[in-house]
């Protein structure tokens, strides 16, 4: 048997997910499902136009009443490896080794 101390919430919107940080996403969100209602509404469903307009209204309150944003969590900055040895430049020398022989 689970121990319910340990178990998570269930929410039907979980606002902790950086998913719904931007405001236009939240926006985009809210209108579809009251677009919705207002379609089942105009459409004679007062059934699914209740149901739909309900889930408009906890849309809203979950996405702009009740949020707080999650805290941005920036990627550790990695160390450079000091065990990588960068490519050493060619000598003069090299240089010339390289070249094709110059016509006189």
């Amino acid at each position: 048997m689970t121990d319910k101390k340990n178990k998570q919430p269930f929410y039907l919107i979980d606002t902790d997910a950086d998913f719904y940080r931007p405001l236009g996403v939240r926006l985009a969100i809210c209108i579809s499902v009251a677009c919705w209602a207002a379609i089942e509404i105009y459409n004679g469903d007062g059934f699914w136009g209740v149901l739909s307009g309900a889930a408009a209204l906890y849309c809203v309150y979950a996405l702009f009443l009740s949020y707080n944003p999650p805290p941005k969590v920036e990627a550790p900055v990695r160390p450079a490896d000091d065990d990588e040895e960068e490519p050493e430049a060619e000598t003069p020398k090299e240089k010339e080794e390289d070249e094709p022989p110059k016509a006189s």
